[in-house]
């Protein structure tokens, strides 16, 4: 089977919104067996009836014959290999609230394909997919099963995933290229995931960076509301191009105190939907910021959008009191969080924003510790915020990582590394397939794999960590 042909399952989509009802189009396409869930009886009727469209959110796209709607929220999780998760993140715990963890079974995929941060709890959809599935957590350690059976909370907690990227629903809805990337804690759920909903049209990479492939997704909605409110504002290419790019610096700092690694901010969930979304003529938060920056008032502006969310403005709560928390120094942020939510003056953000000290683009510490590998733990501090070490108390800041003391191998070394590894990889000695890595980025030397027994083998692994092995203090 190809891998681009994947098996047929069953998938139940909750959200009937623009993106859900894409997300179901896609999916009845490649022939799985699709329903949609919605709390609306008329939505459904017109999904179900001859016209077969999602009239009240995206109308012309007609759904195929595979696909049908329901507003039995107990029928469609029952039915269901694949959930997808589709509900704006500020209702998907009123929405759907203890209803998962009752009605999910064991071994169900669930997706979800929301964006955005919790406003109290300042959760991410991960942090809160688990609590729900977990029935909130509380007095229950991480990773206990419930009752110790299989399938409990621990196997519950394990399927979940998360899917994000560079993805307008119309686009999508119409087969048009898109790419997207799958995230999970356990790689083979994300590869699953990969597998059940890639085409030649929508291509999925996988990635176990949970917390970037989120955040990125998150808090880039805030930026498109920046963008918008600069072309409103006239501003043009050159401001735009000026907010997207610090902007992506400001969010890559953010989701490192979270716990993301920097790269993952470079790829599709970040940089990609970063781009999209601030100039992309189908952005809703983009949308939002134009008519802000031409003088209508939010709450018009949300009242005119039929239902439809735009996630930045909550986001931009969110993101200020994170910022504070951690002590990231984030300006374009906080400066568009002043805009929406406090009244400031836009032109006047702008001047305070240009004006502030001079400094360099990318701090120090910032530039060596991506190149090193690692993580800072005080790329905010660098920037006149109070540094990351203690701040929050969120569970991601536990995954911070310093910079390893020990210098990494030169590029010497790493040859050697690699010229040694190579002796013992193929077939061995005859006594069995031995293999041998070649090192991980840390500098610690591959070790043999399989059954050989051969001593150049384990000769090749000695002289892997004497390359690699940082000099005496």
């Amino acid at each position: 089977m190809s891998e681009l042909s994947p098996e047929r399952t069953t998938v139940g989509v909750l959200g009937s919104g623009s993106w859900g009802t894409a997300l179901a189009i896609h999916c009845a396409r490649m022939g799985h067996d699709t329903v949609l869930w919605t709390r609306g009886s008329a939505t459904a009727a017109a999904i179900n009836g001859p016209a077969r469209q999602n009239t009240a959110h995206l109308p012309g796209y007609p759904c195929p014959p595979g696909m049908r709607a329901s507003t039995d929220l107990a029928e469609v999780v029952g039915r269901s290999e694949l959930l997808l998760v589709v509900v704006p993140t500020q209702y998907i715990e009123q929405t759907l609230g203890s209803a998962l963890r009752s009605l999910l079974r064991p071994h169900q995929l669930l997706v979800s394909c929301s964006k955005g941060l919790q406003l109290g709890s300042l959760e991410t959809v991960d942090e809160l997919m688990e609590r729900l599935v977990a029935g909130g957590g509380e007095g229950q350690e991480e990773g206990q099963e419930e009752g110790g059976q299989e399938g409990g909370l621990c196997d519950r907690r394990r399927q979940l995933a998360f899917l994000s990227g560079p993805s307008f629903a119309a686009e999508v809805a119409a087969g048009q290229p898109t790419a997207v990337t799958v995230a999970a804690k356990d790689e083979r759920v994300a590869a699953r995931v990969q597998a059940l909903l890639s085409t030649p049209r929508f291509r999925c990479y996988r990635s176990t960076d949970v917390a970037g492939v989120e955040l990125g997704g998150a808090l880039k909605n805030v930026l498109a509301i920046a963008c918008g409110i600069s072309d409103g504002l006239g501003f043009g290419n050159n401001g735009r191009a000026a907010l997207i790019t610090r902007g992506l610096y400001e969010i890559t700092k953010l989701a490192v105190a979270r716990g993301a690694h920097p790269l993952t901010m470079s790829g599709l969930a970040g940089m990609g939907d970063l781009v999209l979304t601030c100039t992309g003529d189908l952005s809703r938060n983009r949308t939002v910021g134009l008519r802000l920056g031409r003088g209508e008032a939010l709450a018009d502006i949300q009242a005119s959008m039929g239902g439809a969310v735009a996630e930045g403005v909550p986001t931009a709560v969110a993101i200020h009191t994170l910022a504070r928390r951690l002590g990231v120094d984030c300006p374009v942020m906080e400066g568009i969080h002043r805009v929406i939510h406090e009244g400031a003056d836009a032109q006047e953000v702008v001047a305070e924003v240009m004006s502030r000290a001079l400094k360099p683009e990318v701090a120090p510490d910032m530039i060596r510790d991506v190149l090193a590998g690692g993580r800072a733990a005080s790329w905010g501090a660098a920037e006149g915020g109070g540094g990351l070490q203690g701040g929050g108390g969120s569970k991601r800041n536990s995954m911070v990582l310093e910079l390893p003391a020990s210098p990494l191998p030169s590029v010497q070394q790493q040859q050697q590394q690699l010229e040694a590894a190579s002796g013992c990889c193929g077939n061995g000695n005859g006594n069995g397939n031995g293999t041998c890595g070649k090192g991980d980025s840390n500098g610690k030397a591959g070790r043999c794999c399989g059954e050989s027994t051969s001593p150049s083998c384990a000769a090749a692994a000695a002289a892997a960590a004497a390359a690699t092995s940082p000099p005496p203090p």
